[in-house]
């Protein structure tokens, strides 16, 4: 009788030593929040060096900080790679939107997630890069970044950026009672083609909720006629460039040596096309290319 009551009183000790354990485990196991990535063109995803899909992408990781970056795929132009920081939340939503361009000046992203706060209404902090940038919500002007707008009331508003001598992004947010939307914004330098001023719209929700989704549209242009003094047909007109010049390269490519520069508004005949750059000839002998980024094509 002694035997089995020892035998019984072990078995319960054992029993509850490793239920105890496992839920101790499952305690300490890491919960996992949603990733949405977005980007204007395809590209890969790297989670601390580790590669975990392609835009668009929308995946469960496990919560903590990480280190993403977004290497473009496009085979038509070199793109220019993003990185940053970014922190996922168990149970709720992180959203990056990247537009990317052809170096890191030009490119523009914006990144949010949430934090559980106190408050029972919503809040939103901005930091930008560069900083100091002028922020509105819902077209009333808050102050410049880094920045912290407490006492937002839940729902949808609109989030604006703006700095001197950068495109101005806009963001559709969607704010949670209790919760702090954590807004990161990269500005791109103004005056390039590739990047116009953009509305993304983001809904950091917690999960289960609706997941919000980013676009940005370019605004579209007016087609210039051609004048007299134009070259032959076709030819491209040099656009502004944040340097004030526009590199010619020996081959349809950044990484290519520089043969000389060419000014905004200047005409040149085009040559030849390749994976969107233009052969032209300037000095009215030498030969050389440029990106279609920086050049408005006429035909």
């Amino acid at each position: 009788m002694k035997r089995k009551l020892i035998f019984v009183v072990v078995f319960v000790l054992l029993l509850g030593a490793i239920l105890g354990g496992m839920k101790l485990l499952s305690g300490r196991a890491p919960k996992q929040g949603i990733l949405k990535v977005q980007s204007t063109s395809a590209a890969s995803v790297f989670l601390d060096n580790k590669h975990i899909g392609r835009t668009p992408l929308e995946e469960k990781i496990d919560a903590g900080e990480y280190a993403i970056r977004l290497v473009p795929e496009s085979t038509v132009q070199s793109l220019a790679t993003w990185q940053s920081s970014i922190k996922v939340a168990p149970g709720l939503l992180t959203f990056v939107n990247g537009s990317m361009a052809e170096s890191e000046f030009t490119t523009a992203a914006e990144t949010l997630w949430l934090e559980k706060i106190t408050s029972k209404d919503a809040e939103i902090s901005v930091t930008t890069n560069p900083d100091g940038a002028s922020v509105s919500l819902d077209g009333s002007v808050k102050g410049v970044t880094p920045l912290s707008i407490p006492g937002v009331p839940a729902g949808d508003h609109t989030l604006t950026v703006a700095s001197a001598g950068f495109v101005s992004r806009s963001l559709k947010i969607k704010t949670t009672g209790g919760f702090k939307v954590v807004t990161t914004v990269k500005l791109a330098l103004s005056g390039e083609a590739a990047v116009q001023p953009t509305e993304a719209t983001a809904s950091p929700t917690p999960t289960g909720a609706d997941k919000g989704s980013a676009k940005t549209t370019p605004t579209p242009k007016p087609t210039k006629a051609a004048s007299s003094s134009d070259p032959a047909k076709p030819f491209v007109t040099i656009k502004d460039t944040p340097t004030g010049f526009l590199r010619v390269r020996m081959e349809p490519s950044t990484s290519a040596s520089e043969a000389g520069r060419v000014n905004p508004e200047e005409k040149y005949h085009v040559e030849e096309e390749k994976s969107g750059w233009y052969q032209i000839l300037y000095n009215g002998k030498d030969e050389g290319w440029i990106s279609g980024q920086y050049a408005e094509k006429t035909e």
